[in-house]
């Protein structure tokens, strides 16, 4: 996953990820719910954000998270990822860092 930077206080701002396997192939997202976890860093981090995706490409591993009021309020750098459950199994993609930067 690539780093990602977002204005502070943004809202409405759409993630949108491709979920691939170990071998750089799409990751195929069939029944398949999906979550964005944002957390800031720390042992142990503190989960600020966990919310649910919407699979727009299912075969393609493409989710859209729609950021809501509040997700981004505070400037700083976070580890995220995207997390999948299917039949009670939990798969995540690797962490990335999440910059929210002072917009200007």
């Amino acid at each position: 996953m690539a780093n990602v930077t977002i204005p502070k206080d943004d809202k409405g701002y759409n993630l949108q990820f491709t979920i691939t396997n170990a071998a750089g192939s799409a990751f195929d997202l069939t029944g398949y719910t999906v979550a964005f976890k944002m957390w800031s860093p720390g042992v142990p981090g503190t989960l600020l954000i966990n919310g649910t995706c919407v699979v727009t490409n299912t075969t393609g591993g493409i989710v859209t998270y729609l950021g809501t009021a509040g997700d981004f309020g505070t400037v700083g750098r976070y580890h995220a990822e995207v997390e999948g459950t299917k039949s009670g199994v939990r798969e995540s993609t690797e962490n990335f860092r999440l910059t929210i930067a002072e917009s200007g």
